[in-house]
């Protein structure tokens, strides 16, 4: 009997004319990794989230272990066994790890005051269990995103589910996180749960699936068994024919210094420090920093947009002490941010699509134009219309897929010219579509003079991109000239394989 079937499921926006699910059946075996694929958009989240008790089917039946099931609400779901973990955080950010993995089931002395040491207890049990090391006592905030995953799948498996249902899990994590999430899922497996694997990275995906289920204009494509795929079938069935964006290198001399680090260094406790980091990028070219979690990368986003003030070492824009900068300025003028974070920093998930998308212009308005609202709502269309969005009317962002939330946050950021784009994982959660888009419209805001600075996670981001490229390892940063950069070293590089 399969772990849990969902059959005729259909759900549809009235708000936005919208049918995000039609008509789909798709069953979860037990003792499986089942993955769920298919461009930005196509229904894979929201056919998740019914499963998960986020959304209610218009029409259709939730089965577990046979009996099918109406969820009022997520807790319904992890009652009868649906554990969720999110591509975005949903931890309290203010709480320790542990209390994240009791929240809502918090043990009692006395059935009355909150045992804190016995979440904390078992909060290390299940770490020693499954192979994590997360301190539970540390606050979330203070813990790396490649930390922050580990505590979200912590959560949903104290719940004791047997369904686990994972949405772009290594979006923010790098290869040995990767591979220890892999094994965890495979003992998983091999103990009997139905794992519901959501991804676009096809290496992965036959890597850990044995069934494979795409999904295209919130319709069931195909199932196949992942063993008859390779991944040239595989991206073709998740992806049709997409135009090639793929430009020359840089030829011609960079321009003046528009971003310069000088003996940077920080100390912060959940993730890597910074040590005596010394990088610049100048006008009219694109330089790639490449790290796995946990060293260093997101102290370096943050010292380099000037989030956090570095304990030793000083950050330049233009020529100028980045804190000296009036922060709207910053945003509003110097830099383009795409953060790793997109929910956390670069989205307001209660406001509207096009409010999001001129968050940047909303300074400039006068009062006229803003109550008038056309030439917002003109602004807004432009945006959008440049990075494929569609569908974006009279709708909150968050009602969005994970993956035209980053349009929404790309079309807002790249828009104009500024001198500096700093991307941080500018490709994590995108279709190949999307994400061919995306590297063009850089390497284009490159050749029209900007000073563009990537950090990511995938090498093959500063293979498609780098006019130069540098690896971190352990908050050491090393420039690659020449063949140093090729994938094989660079990979070396990263690993710590290279001295």
């Amino acid at each position: 009997m399969p772990r849990a079937a969902l059959s005729a499921i259909r759900k549809y926006y009235a708000s936005t004319s919208t049918m995000a699910v039609d008509g789909v059946d798709f069953v979860i075996e037990a003792g499986e990794i089942h993955a769920l694929v298919g461009e930005n958009g196509a229904g894979k989240s929201t056919l998740a989230r019914i499963l998960c008790g986020f959304e209610v089917p218009d029409t259709g039946t939730v089965a577990i272990h046979g009996r099918n099931m109406s969820f009022a609400s997520h807790r319904d779901a992890e009652r009868a066994g649906i554990g969720f973990v999110p591509q975005y955080s949903m931890l309290a950010s203010s709480l320790s790890a542990a209390d994240n993995v009791a929240l809502g089931h918090e043990p009692r002395r006395m059935g009355i005051f909150l045992d804190k040491r016995r979440a904390s207890y078992d909060f290390a049990m299940l770490a020693e269990r499954f192979g994590f090391s997360v301190d539970p006592d540390a606050a979330v905030s203070t813990l790396s995103l490649a930390e922050r995953r580990e505590v979200e799948i912590m959560r949903a498996l104290a719940r004791g589910g047997d369904v686990l249902v994972l949405d772009e899990p290594t979006s923010i994590l790098g290869d040995t996180e990767t591979n220890a999430l892999f094994a965890l899922l495979r003992r998983l497996k091999d103990a009997g749960t139905g794992i519901v694997y959501i991804s676009h990275r096809t290496r992965e995906i036959l890597d850990i699936a044995d069934r494979v289920s795409v999904m295209r204009s919130g319709r069931l494509a195909t199932t196949m068994a992942a063993s008859d795929l390779d991944d040239v079938s595989l991206a073709a069935l998740i992806v049709r024919s997409t135009p090639d964006h793929q430009a020359k290198r840089l030829t011609r001399k960079p321009g003046s210094t528009v971003f310069a680090m000088h003996g940077v260094s920080t100390r912060r406790r959940g993730a890597a420090s910074l040590v005596d980091i010394d990088i610049d990028v100048c006008a009219g070219e694109v330089v790639v920093v490449v790290a796995l979690g946990g060293n260093g990368l997101d102290s370096l986003e943050d010292a380099a947009t000037g989030i956090v003030h570095p304990d030793h070492g000083n950050v330049e824009v233009l020529g100028r002490d980045i804190q000296s900068i009036e922060p709207r300025e910053l945003r509003t003028r110097v830099i383009a941010y795409l953060p790793t974070d997109r929910e956390g920093r670069g989205l307001c998930g209660r406001s509207s699509v096009a409010a999001n998308a001129i968050t940047k212009r909303l300074p400039y308005y006068t009062f006229s134009e803003y109550a008038d609202g056309r030439k917002p709502h003109a602004e807004a269309s432009s945006i959008l219309e440049s990075f494929a969005v569609t569908n974006w009317e009279r709708r909150r962002v968050d009602t969005l897929s994970g993956g035209n939330r980053q349009r929404v946050v790309a079309g807002r950021e790249l828009c104009g010219q500024p001198p500096l784009v700093i991307a941080a994982n500018p490709a994590q959660g995108l279709d190949s579509s999307a994400r061919s888009m995306l590297f063009g419209r850089l390497r284009a805001m490159r050749d029209a003079g900007s000073a563009v600075l990537v950090l990511t996670s995938d090498p093959e981001d500063a293979l498609d991109l780098a006019d130069r490229t540098f690896s971190l390892y352990r908050g050491t940063l090393k420039p690659l000239h020449g063949s140093e950069a090729d994938a094989p070293s660079l990979a070396a590089a990263i690993t710590g394989a290279t001295p």
